[in-house]
């Protein structure tokens, strides 16, 4: 028993107030620790930055085929008689940013003569005009296109036909599409002069005097990038 006495004089037992003390130190070391880790988290995250944009346009092309109102579409001579031909110079255009190729249809109707009906005996019957008319393209100048101007030897035409009717017919080329035999190409911009020739048959009769009839041309274009 008094051995225990001196022990506790001698080694006394912590009094119970250290215990606060040492779970604020702890706390004390826990704070300091975490804040370490954040000022390392913040440290790692404070990195150079830099950006930059940019942005373009991007447009489409235009494929624009335009007939050249220079020279009137009007043949002439008129008033043919059996063995004449008639000529117009036409100048096809490419206004578009696109290449292009093109071909030509054409139809006709008949019309109505501008002279005064002849008195003939015996009375004939009027023919229709498309049954006998033949039309052919050149690839001529505008120079080369007239009755006195046409080359005497005829360069091969592009197309010719000899029966007319008021359906469209293809004359040049195909309308279907991609490349075709006989399509003309145009560079963007470009433009070319054709020639468009008429004959009027020397076996032609009485029955065609004072007949007409109206021609029309239907050209039809299309890209040539990425289309055959």
């Amino acid at each position: 028993m008094m051995d225990d006495l001196l022990q506790e004089m001698i080694d006394p037992a912590p009094v119970h107030r250290d215990a606060p003390r040492r779970r604020r130190l702890w706390t004390t070391v826990t704070i300091v620790g975490l804040a370490a880790i954040g000022a390392t988290t913040l440290t790692t995250s404070a990195i150079f930055t830099d950006n930059d944009s940019t942005s373009a346009k991007i447009e489409t092309g235009t494929v624009d085929l335009a007939i050249g109102q220079s020279v009137p579409f009007a043949f002439t001579p008129q008033n043919l008689a059996p063995g004449d031909s008639t000529y117009v110079p036409l100048q096809v255009q490419s206004n578009g940013s696109l290449a292009l190729r093109y071909s030509i249809s054409f139809d006709a109707t008949t019309a109505v003569g501008s002279t005064t009906d002849p008195t003939l005996s015996p009375a004939a019957t009027t023919g229709d005009l498309r049954d006998v008319l033949v039309l052919s393209a050149y690839d001529l100048p505008q120079a080369q296109c007239s009755a006195t101007t046409f080359p005497a030897t005829a360069p091969t035409a592009l197309g010719t036909a000899t029966s007319w009717t008021s359906a469209v017919t293809p004359l040049v080329g195909s309308v279907a599409q991609g490349q075709d035999a006989g399509d003309r190409p145009l560079a963007a911009g470009g433009s070319e002069w054709l020639c468009f020739k008429v004959d009027f048959p020397l076996s032609a009769d009485n029955s065609y005097q004072d007949t007409a009839v109206t021609l029309g041309l239907t050209f039809n274009a299309e890209q040539t990038a990425n289309n055959g």
